[in-house]
This record gives structure tokens, sequence and C-alpha cells, in this order.
């Protein structure tokens, strides 16, 4: 069985709240641990900072099934996320987002869509949760 919720907000740290509770909502629907929703909430809340902002609304579509969680924010300023994307992450850069997307999620990608660039994120769900779906 396959979820999926899209949201779009203002892209307003006052709305960050919103998207929470309702990714929280679909994460509870499927007994995600509090630390799997956690991973993808603090990737989103990188995300969703305002360097990356890419204009005066945000969407976030959640899916899960398949094996995942699948979260995809956008659209983001191209530039800058790639920007950020490129960057050489050594131990002196500190935690960047490359690093914290691939810290807590399975893995991510950019595409291009909608007029910017969107990240999903992937979290593999453990086995068991897969199994007692």
């Amino acid at each position: 069985m396959t979820d999926a919720i899209r949201l779009t907000v203002p892209h307003a740290r006052a709305y960050y709240g919103v998207i929470r509770l309702v990714l929280g909502g679909l994460a509870a629907r499927h007994d995600l641990s509090y630390e799997e929703l956690e991973d993808i909430q603090i990737a989103l809340e990188m995300l969703l900072t305002d360097p990356y902002a890419a204009g005066g609304e945000v969407t976030v579509e959640a899916r899960l099934g398949d094996g995942a969680f699948e979260v995809s924010v956008g659209p983001l300023d191209a530039r800058r996320l790639e920007s950020e994307l490129a960057r050489d992450l050594d131990a002196h850069d500190g935690i960047g987002l490359r690093r914290l997307l691939s810290a807590v999620a399975g893995g991510f990608e950019v595409e291009r869509r909608d007029g910017g660039e969107w990240v999903r994120i992937r979290k593999p769900l453990p086995a068991a949760q897969v199994e007692h779906r």
C-alpha cells in the first residue's frame, strides 16, 4: 500500500510546523519510529531554510510505500542548491547540506521541475516494518 500527500504552504518559518505535523501524521499511520521521522524532519529543516527559497511558496510531497519514506521539497533556488551540494566538504567545513542529507537519508537526488530544483529524500524502512504492511 502506498500513501501520498502533497502540501503547498508559504515559504515561511511559521508554516514549517504544519509540514512537520502532516509528515508526523503520515509516519504515525505507518508506525515509523521517532528516529526515522526525525531524520526526515532534520533534512527538511535544512532544505527549507531561506538560502534555498526560490519563491513565496514551497511544496512538500510525501510518499510512504515500496519499502521507503520519500519526501520531495521544492521548488528551490537552483544556483544556491547546486553550489552547496558541489562544495568540497572536508572535516573543516562542518556539516553541509550534502553531508547532512547523506547522513540522515538512505539517498537523495535533485531534479528539475516546476521552475526550480527539487530535492527528493529517500529513507528506507526497516525490513520488519515493510513485512508488517
